[in-house]
C-alpha cells in the first residue's frame, strides 16, 4: 500500500534456527511479506524473532518479495500447491482469493476482545460475503494537502469548502512554470484509481452497488470524472500521464504544486522540507451524500487454505497484529492506526494525524463489493485515460468501464 514498487527483485530471508528456534524438530512457519516503499526486512524480522523467543519450538521463515511481484508470487505459490502459511496481502485482493478458495475466513478466530480493538470501518475493509478474511496490518486514509503560503498569498480562503472553491483556488495560484495549481496523477497505476475514488465517493458515487452491479457510470460518477480529470487538468503539472501519486510529493516539497491528495506521511515529509502545509478532507461534491469523503485502503494478514498448520498460522497472525506490535508498526512506518486506543498514543497527537484519523468516519473501503479488483482497476484506468486524452467523453468512457466491470462481477 505505502509507496509501492521496488521492481521484481525477490529475496528470501530465513531467520537462524540455531540462535532462536531451539531444537532441530521445530515446527516451521512460512510467512510471505512485501518489501519496498518503507517496508524493510529488519522491521519484519524483528517480529519473527520476538515470536520465536516466546515459542522456541517454532521456526519462522520469512520470505520477502517486492510489492510489484507480490500478487504473482501468491498466485503462483497457490497454483503449485506450495503456498506459505501466512501471507501479507492488499485487502482489495480478498474477494478474488476467497472466491478461488485460496484463503480461509477468520471469523471463528476473532474473539470479542480482538473485534473491539478496531474501528468498524477497518473490519469492513476485510469483509466479503458476510465473512472476514484478514486481520488489518496497515491502513491509510487520504486528505487534501495544500501549501498554505502559496494559497494565502493568492487570496484563497482556507479551508476550501467546496469543489468550486478548490477549482478557483487552483486557478488563482496557477502560475506555470513556477507553480501549478493542482498535482494530478494520471499514470496507469493503482494509486491513480485510489486518488480518483476520493472524489468519486465525495460526490456520492460508487464503483458498484451492494449487489456488485457497476454504478461507475452514474451521473454522480461522470461529474466526478469531469471535475477531477477534466476541470482540474487545466491547472495540473505538465504530463500528468507520467506521474504517479507517490511521486508528486517531490513537486509539493519543492513548492511547484499548490495542492494534491495524499497520505499523512507525505505531510510529515513536506513539513520536514520546510513547507507550510495545510490539510483538509476532500469536501462533498455537488451530489455528495456525506460532508467529506476518503478512500480507506488497508493491507492485511491472511491465511492460505494450503497452510500446513492452521492453528499456528492464525496464532502468528494474531501476534503480528496485537496492540503492542501494531502500535510499533504504525508509529515506525507512519500508518493510520486501525485501533482507537492507538490513536490516544502521544505519537499520534500532532494536528496532522488527527484529520486523517477522523477521516475514518467518512471512509469507504477501496474495494467494497468488488470481486476482481485487478480487472476493475484496469477498466477504470482505461476509462480515465481515454477521457484524459480526449478520446471520448466521460459518460461514454465510464459506460464502457461499467460494461467490463459487470462482466468481471458476473452480472448479466
Amino acid at each position: 500500500m505505502k509507496r509501492l514498487g521496488i521492481g521484481l527483485v525477490a529475496v528470501v530471508a530465513i531467520v537462524s534456527m540455531l540462535a532462536l528456534s531451539g531444537t532441530a524438530s521445530a515446527e516451521t512457519l512460512r510467512v510471505l511479506l512485501p518489501i519496498g516503499g518503507g517496508y524493510t526486512e529488519e522491521d519484519q524480522l524483528a517480529i519473527a524473532q520476538d515470536y520465536m523467543a516466546a515459542h522456541p519450538d517454532v521456526k519462522v521463515e520469512m520470505e520477502f518479495v517486492g510489492w510489484d511481484a507480490l500478487w504473482d508470487r501468491i498466485i503462483t505459490s497457490i497454483a503449485t500447491g506450495n503456498a506459505p502459511d501466512v501471507i501479507y496481502i492488499a485487502s482489495r485482493w480478498i474477494p478474488a482469493l476467497a472466491d478461488m478458495g485460496a484463503i480461509i475466513p477468520l471469523d471463528e478466530y476473532i474473539d470479542e476482545e480482538k473485534w473491539n480493538l478496531y474501528y468498524p470501518a477497518v473490519w469492513d475493509s476485510v469483509e466479503y460475503k458476510g465473512q472476514h478474511w484478514g486481520i488489518v496490518r496497515a491502513m491509510s486514509t487520504k486528505g487534501l494537502l495544500y501549501n498554505k503560503a502559496l494559497l494565502e498569498a493568492a487570496g484563497v480562503e482556507l479551508p476550501m469548502k467546496s469543489w468550486d472553491e478548490i477549482l478557483e483556488a487552483a486557478r488563482k495560484v496557477h502560475n506555470p512554470p513556477h507553480v501549478y495549481g493542482f498535482g494530478l496523477p494520471a499514470n496507469r497505476f493503482v494509486s491513480t484509481v485510489t486518488e480518483f475514488q476520493n472524489w468519486l465517493y465525495a460526490n456520492g458515487a460508487r464503483i458498484t452497488n451492494e449487489e456488485g452491479v457497476a454504478t461507475i457510470d452514474s451521473p454522480a460518477a461522470v461529474e466526478a470524472m469531469e471535475f477531477y480529470f477534466g476541470a482540474l487538468k487545466e491547472y495540473a503539472q505538465p504530463s500528468p500521464l507520467e506521474w504517479r501519486r507517490e511521486d508528486l510529493i517531490r513537486l509539493f516539497k519543492s513548492g511547484s504544486i499548490a495542492m494534491y491528495t495524499d497520505h499523512v506521511f507525505s505531510v510529515i515529509e513536506a513539513l520536514e522540507a520546510g513547507i507550510d502545509v495545510g490539510v483538509q478532507m476532500v469536501p462533498a461534491g455537488p451530489q455528495g451524500d456525506m460532508p467529506y469523503a476518503t478512500v480507506v485502503v488497508t493491507d492485511s494478514i491472511a491465511i492460505p487454505a494450503q497452510t500446513r498448520n492452521k492453528e499456528l498460522a492464525v496464532e502468528f497472525a494474531m501476534f503480528m497484529t496485537n496492540f503492542e506490535n501494531q502500535a510499533k508498526w504504525d508509529v515506525t512506518l507512519g500508518f493510520i492506526p486501525p485501533m482507537p486506543a492507538e490513536a490516544e498514543l502521544e505519537a499520534f497527537s500532532p494536528w496532522y494525524w488527527q484529520m486523517f484519523i477522523q477521516g475514518l468516519e467518512y471512509g469507504v473501503p477501496q474495494a467494497a463489493y468488488i470481486q476482481d479488483w485487478e480487472g476493475v482497476q484496469e477498466a477504470i484506468l482505461t476509462a480515465t485515460q481515454k477521457y484524459f486524452l480526449g478520446q471520448t467523453d466521460a459518460e461514454t468512457a465510464l459506460k464502457e468501464a461499467a460494461q467490463t466491470i459487470n462482466i468481471l462481477q458476473g452480472v448479466h
